[in-house]
């Protein structure tokens, strides 16, 4: 009996042994599908910002487009000397760009003429601003001041004659960094509405349950610390707060930020609307840049 026992044991085990490993194992828990990044604004850009699309024939409408002979050559001006203020190499600039305002005086004096004249002094003012913060922009600074540094060596060397015909193309070469900021924001925008169409319900979800510090932080108005943009003065508190809604809907890119009313000292009922918070004067100017866009005034203020 015993080796009858042991036999049958044997037997059994070994079935056991190979039912159990006839049990596949469990399939690997399949890990979350992520979504690819988000697109980025390119040049470290702001989210939001108001560039302009480019038109049916593929070009971007700028303050510099349709202008004519004259004023290229005071737009010209105004581009040199936003790169006189605003570039690292500002000392060979600025010393060209003085030399240019010495050697093209009658020159630049017809050219303010004819700025003057076509748009009268109720929007002279504004639209300067707007000239001045288009060459000014920060995400296209870094290639506007290259442009500018090689163009003062060939500003020198122009003819008095040929200085109309070579403004033009000074101005076409100064504003291309711009122009070329303007056409990567836009394929930006076309790659975000194409991620958002095909992932943007998935990133929710990954969003929603796991936030990050960028995510919260991405629409913070700020402190109001640091640098501000001052988008007018008004005369009392409630056309202050007009001029502040106005801008909401021009400029949606604001909307977010709170305004701060300050009392203008010794000036009776004057209340100046100012908005943002920057640690630096570029940070200023890019939100410049959307109140800008949207048809107001703006001067950057250091807090």
């Amino acid at each position: 009996m015993g080796w009858k026992t042991g036999w049958f044991g044997a037997l059994l085990l070994g079935g056991l042994l190979a039912a159990c490993a006839s049990v596949p194992p469990p399939p690997p828990t399949p890990e979350p599908v992520r979504p690819p990044p988000e697109p980025r604004p390119p040049y470290g850009a702001a989210l939001n910002l108001p560039v302009p699309n480019p038109g049916p024939d593929g070009q971007f409408a700028t303050v510099n487009s349709d202008i004519g002979p004259k004023e290229t050559i005071w737009h010209l001006r105004a581009a040199f000397n936003v790169a006189a203020l605003a570039c690292g190499d500002g000392k060979a600039i600025t010393s060209a760009y003085n030399r240019f305002l010495a050697d093209r005086k009658q020159v630049l004096k017809k050219a303010w003429a004819a700025e003057t004249s076509r748009h009268g002094r109720a929007t002279l003012d504004r639209h300067m601003t707007l000239l001045y913060n288009y060459f000014a922009q920060p995400p296209a600074l870094p290639g506007f001041c290259r442009a500018a540094s090689a163009e003062v060596i060939r500003l020198s060397a122009v003819p008095p004659a040929d200085f109309e015909s070579y403004a033009g193309a000074a101005l076409a070469r100064l504003e291309a960094p711009i122009v070329a900021f303007y056409r990567a924001y836009h394929q930006y925008r076309e790659d975000l509405a194409a991620w958002r169409a095909t992932h943007g319900k998935e990133a929710a979800a990954a969003s929603a349950a796991s936030p990050t510090a960028e995510g919260v932080a991405a629409d913070n108005p700020g402190t109001g610390e640091g640098w501000r943009i001052q988008i007018g003065a008004y005369t009392g508190r409630k056309a202050a707060e007009a001029a502040w809604e106005q801008v909401r809907r021009s400029a949606p890119g604001l909307a977010a930020y709170r305004p701060y009313y300050e009392e203008v000292p010794g000036r009776r009922r004057l209340v100046r609307v100012q908005l943002g918070s920057g640690s630096s004067r570029a940070a200023a100017l890019a939100l410049c840049a959307s109140a800008a866009a949207g048809g107001f005034d703006c001067l950057p203020v250091n807090r």
